[in-house]
């Protein structure tokens, strides 16, 4: 059996890719949130940064990204049923 050489351009691709799919998995949560609260624009921004956060700096700048855009998400969605629901209470 013959030994695999791994060269160090290669083993930076294969973190970058390692990295990159790790903020994928991160990006999921702001993303399946986003969409059950309405909030598309938010879902996909937090899918995209975080996979571009977690190639970049891995899970130091995905899990921050995924969590600020979830945050974003559950605060945006808790004003828009605050002020419907204060509309209904006032008719």
């Amino acid at each position: 059996m013959e030994p695999i050489n791994v060269t160090t351009r290669d083993f930076y691709i294969y973190a970058l890719l390692i990295n990159a799919a790790m903020g994928f998995l991160l990006g999921l949560i702001p993303l399946v949130f986003g969409m059950l609260k309405g909030q598309r624009k938010y879902a996909f921004m937090g899918l995209i940064l975080s996979v571009v956060g977690g190639a970049i700096l891995g899970l130091l700048l995905a899990i921050p990204v995924a969590a600020i855009f979830t945050w974003l998400i559950f605060s945006k969605s808790g004003k828009a049923q605050t002020s419907t629901t204060d509309d209904a209470a006032a008719s």
